[in-house]
């Protein structure tokens, strides 16, 4: 990688990552039909298929009410809370395990309370 510098960085929830992979294999289709994307792209686009729960803009609308809810919730932490969907206090638990903030029962409840609103019924 040289001559290549980092320009910026985002966390992305699976459903996002996912959504990125279509697109690039799309436009792959029409470049190289044989191989349109990278193995190591397609591995990665076949991990998010399997265990993305939410669709890309539910995924990102909750990722932003997270951030929104707690001042010490950063993106990183709310995307790992939008592809996990924690259940109780102990999943929020194992989240935060090596943070510097861990969430009171309280502040478990309202983190799984505005997780509830997005988890799909099936």
């Amino acid at each position: 990688m040289i001559g290549r510098k980092k320009l910026g960085e985002n966390f992305l929830t699976l459903a996002e990552a996912k959504e990125l992979l279509e697109l690039r294999r799309e436009e792959g289709l029409t470049e190289n039909p044989e191989e349109p994307i990278f193995y190591e792209a397609r591995i990665s686009l076949e991990h998010a298929e399997k265990f993305a729960k939410l669709s890309p803009e539910k995924a990102r609308e909750l990722k932003e009410k997270l951030m929104d809810l707690f001042e010490w919730i950063d993106e990183r932490i709310a995307a790992k809370l939008a592809d996990i969907l924690p259940d109780d206090y102990l999943d929020i638990r194992v989240v935060f395990a090596k943070e510097a903030h861990m969430p009171t029962p309280e502040e478990a409840e309202e983190i799984i309370k505005l997780v509830d609103e997005y988890r799909p019924l099936d």
